[in-house]
């Protein structure tokens, strides 16, 4: 849920404000009504409006306790400006003012005055004009709720990153001066072999009962007596479980796990843990998905985070493969770090896991295990990541829509991986001079305009390309 809290504003004078008040409530009670009807967002309303310099400091301390996401100023009337400048002085959530559309009443001087003051004085607040009931106004607001509870859900977080820089690539490591100082989120490292060693003490049963939900569950499992056997995949099980347990114990946020080389090579590929953590089930029954991303990509991992934290689903982690001029598509597809969610985006996992296939992992590796593959269902998506030089982040999106084919043209690419066949809303060779990285991520829908506002809140750069 998404926790607001809101203040209201009046005039400054007592007989006035007398006047003033019970309108002034009843906005607040539309805006409360019409955002806890999203089913995603519960607001708190200040008890009592602020009117003087004492309320704009009491009860703007008041919130701070709450600990909300974001802080709706709520200002439908010409309320004094430095009521809403010292309240928002106070908040360490984003703010933003909010007045309807009434040519009675000077609301929409009121936020602009209150705004501009509050701009002044170097603080951030947004502002919105119009009826909260007006679909438009509705989505933009809720847009700002969504990012600015990505940013307040950030702060403090923690990421688990197991393991190091993975076959050399430089725009996966993390800098972890820079995460804290942008974003608020710390970074814990461990080293790969604790998997292994937590894996030896993994009970047996637990295994058996996994192996068997997998069996019952997926599509096939093709087993080929090397690479993928009964032993390989309860290996591969014992992984998830050591990570899992891992995860518990330093309470990590969300992890990158290096893979590869070392595990990949020598012992089972953590293609298994990679789907399984991103997706919002187990063998244990319904989950909230935990953020993992393959190959330590830090930087992709935290991309991951922002966009779960904006779109309450999983995020996707996947590699440019290909660009299919005839068919007009780009291939995205990894070994195995795709969340089988997007299999079928069932709330139920029979719904996607029946269309995934367990695979023996090619023999590139020299380890064992199985990739997961699938093909993504069709639908819009949105995709980007963040990407830095030096210190100074920027994040890139753009949009597309996922595409059927079948299986067929996975031999095209390999017939073992996870793919999404990606139709882009963007000149594909613009998108590939333009975006700065080898691994894209993404999430169903469109939510371009609350990541957009949450580069906004963050104040880094962010590009979306169209």
């Amino acid at each position: 849920m998404i926790k607001v809290a809101m203040l209201s504003f009046s005039d400054g004078r007592k007989r006035v404000h007398d006047t003033l008040e019970p309108y002034i409530q009843e906005q607040a009670e539309r805006i409360k009504a019409a955002l806890e009807k999203s089913g995603v967002v519960e607001v708190q309303l200040a008890e009592e409006i602020v009117w003087n310099n004492a309320l704009a400091r009491s009860q703007a301390i008041a919130t701070l306790a709450r600990y909300p996401d974001a802080v709706i100023l709520n200002i439908p009337v010409f309320a004094f400006p430095n009521f809403a400048m010292i309240a928002a002085s106070l908040q360490t959530a984003p703010c933003l003012a909010i007045a309807p559309v009434n040519g009675k009443l000077p609301g929409l001087g009121g936020l602009q005055a209150a705004t501009n003051a509050i701009h002044q004085v170097g603080l951030q607040c947004d502002k919105v004009w119009g009826n909260i009931e007006e679909e438009a106004t509705l989505k933009r607001v809720m847009s700002f709720l969504r990012a600015s509870h990505t940013v307040t859900r950030l702060k403090g977080q923690v990421y688990g990153l197991i393991g190091g820089r993975s076959i050399g690539m430089a725009t996966g490591a993390v800098n972890a001066d820079a995460w804290m100082k942008t974003f608020g989120v710390d970074a814990d490292h461990v080293d790969q072999s604790e998997i292994l060693r937590r894996a030896a003490l993994v009970d047996e049963a637990k295994v058996d009962a996994a192996l068997a939900w997998l069996s019952d569950k997926m599509g096939a499992i093709r087993y080929d007596g090397d690479k993928l056997t009964p032993d390989s995949l309860k290996m591969q099980i014992r992984c998830y479980m050591a990570t899992k347990d891992l995860i518990e114990e330093r309470h990590f946020d969300f992890v990158g796990v290096k893979c590869h080389y070392d595990l990949s090579e020598y012992y089972v590929t953590q293609c298994l843990s990679a789907a399984l953590f991103n997706d919002p089930y187990d063998w244990d029954g319904a989950k909230k998905p935990t953020v993992y991303s393959c190959e330590a990509d830090s930087d992709g991992a935290l991309t991951m985070q922002i966009m779960k934290l904006v779109s309450d689903q999983p995020a996707l982690f996947f590699d440019f493969r290909h660009y299919d001029k005839a068919a007009g598509v780009f291939v995205f597809c990894n070994c195995g770090a795709m969340s089988t969610w997007y299999a079928g985006r069932s709330s139920e996992p029979e719904g996607n896991l029946k269309k995934v296939t367990l695979h023996p992992i090619i023999n590139k590796y020299g380890g064992k295990g199985c990739h997961v593959q699938y093909i993504a269902r069709e639908g819009e998506v949105t995709l980007g990541r963040l990407s830095r030089v030096g210190d100074q982040y920027k994040m890139t999106l753009f949009r597309g829509r996922f595409k059927h084919f079948p299986e067929e043209k996975l031999k095209e690419t390999s017939t073992v991986w996870p793919h999404g066949f990606v139709a882009v809303d963007v000149d594909p060779e613009r998108l590939i001079q333009d975006y700065d990285s080898n691994h894209v991520h993404g999430i169903y829908g469109d939510h371009i305009d609350a990541l957009v506002k949450f580069c906004e809140l963050k104040r880094i750069a962010c590009e979306v390309l169209q």
